[in-house]
């Protein structure tokens, strides 16, 4: 519920925002807003405490990953909330976090409550499904949001910047969206990303369109307008050495190109890549500024990047190789095994569309993706 207030601020201008935060109640609010466990137990601070509902949990998830080796059984988790607010079971009370361990936050005036379906995992269970069928999807609002599933039960959660475009109030339905399953995949149901017109809101920001796109990792609206590069965030911990990315795509430019407030004649062309790097203290992951720094950070160690990337008609099968003498870094086996690299997958309906340059329409669908491993 915070975030609405804040969404609200930002659009309205720096006045506004002096006058939003003093005329919000301060005790309508339920979220927790930082978890902590005893120092050297958690394997990072990144914690995303914005996930979106998840209609399959009935809660908000939220999870939390610790050191191999750590009791799950007899855990304490202690929360921080919003002001006044209570939680039920009791911060710092000790639970069996085998299975996830749910929460229920309540403001201080008891009107507004929130459920999180709080999971404590080791690193190794962490480890996300790597073949992507973009069969399934959950709804947020009048959004999708796609996960994948693996035999084993583990599940891969993609993010993209549709709860940016809800700003825009463009979107009624899922379809409307930059980012949507489609039915007509190549097997069963795909992905679509289409690049779409933001509207006079975008205008007013100067983010006239917004190219579909969705991603491993994670995008923080409450940074989308200010720093919209910023706001996603890349990468999740992997255990293995990535290879190559497969798949499956078709793709149509738009017909007009828009750059610098007008239309122009240039083409616009999608983008697939996969990033793969090394999580210290210091970077949890890689944002937006890594393409436009043409992909160098010194915590790089392999590029898969699409180069013949064209339009066509036809479901064409794409092989991209991660290239690891780009970085000149061999891959540390004992890093490997405590998660301390990231992969990162991007698609996007139009390549520039991070600096809201692309032709409205544009139109990219994935299907039958895998991400190749030693």
């Amino acid at each position: 519920m915070k975030l609405k207030y804040l969404i609200a601020c930002l659009l309205a201008g720096t006045l506004t925002f002096i006058s939003c935060i003093k005329d919000e109640a301060p005790n309508a609010e339920a979220d927790i807003l930082k978890c902590t466990l005893p120092d050297g137990i958690m394997t990072s601070t990144e914690i995303d405490y914005t996930r979106p509902f998840d209609e399959s949990l009935n809660a908000y998830p939220l999870t939390i990953e610790v050191q191999a080796g750590t009791d799950l059984t007899a855990l304490s988790p202690q929360f921080e909330l919003t002001p006044g607010a209570t939680i039920e079971p009791e911060s710092g009370s000790t639970h069996d976090f085998t299975n996830a361990v749910r929460y229920t936050v309540t403001s201080e005036d008891k009107q507004w409550h929130r459920t999180y379906s709080v999971s404590i995992r080791h690193p190794e269970s962490q480890d996300i499904p790597t073949v992507y069928h973009f069969e399934t999807v959950t709804q947020s609002g009048n959004y999708h949001i796609f996960y994948e599933q693996a035999a084993d039960h583990t599940t891969l959660t993609w993010d993209s910047g549709n709860q940016g475009f809800a700003l825009t109030g463009g979107g009624n339905v899922p379809e409307d969206y930059p980012t949507f399953l489609n039915t007509n995949g190549m097997v069963g149901n795909c992905l679509q990303l289409i690049t779409r017109e933001t509207g006079s809101l975008g205008q007013q920001v100067n983010k006239p369109i917004a190219s579909g796109n969705l991603f491993i990792g994670r995008f923080e609206l409450i940074n989308a307008l200010g720093d919209a590069l910023a706001a996603t965030k890349f990468g999740t911990a992997f255990y293995h050495k990535p290879t190559m990315l497969t798949g499956y795509y078709k793709y149509q430019a738009g017909p007009k190109f828009y750059e610098n407030g007008t239309y122009t004649d240039r083409k616009d062309n999608f983008s697939i890549y996969a990033i793969f790097f090394e999580k210290t203290d210091q970077v949890q992951y890689m944002d937006g500024y890594l393409k436009t720094n043409n992909f160098q950070h010194d915590n790089m160690v392999a590029l898969a990047l699409m180069t013949d990337a064209h339009e066509t008609n036809e479901w064409t099968r794409f092989e991209i190789p991660f290239d690891y003498a780009r970085y000149g870094k061999e891959v540390d086996e004992t890093k490997l095994r405590n998660g301390q690299y990231c992969i990162g997958i991007v698609f996007a309906s139009s390549e520039d569309g991070d600096l809201f340059l692309g032709a409205p329409d544009s139109t990219l669908l994935i299907d039958e993706v895998e991400l190749k491993y030693e």
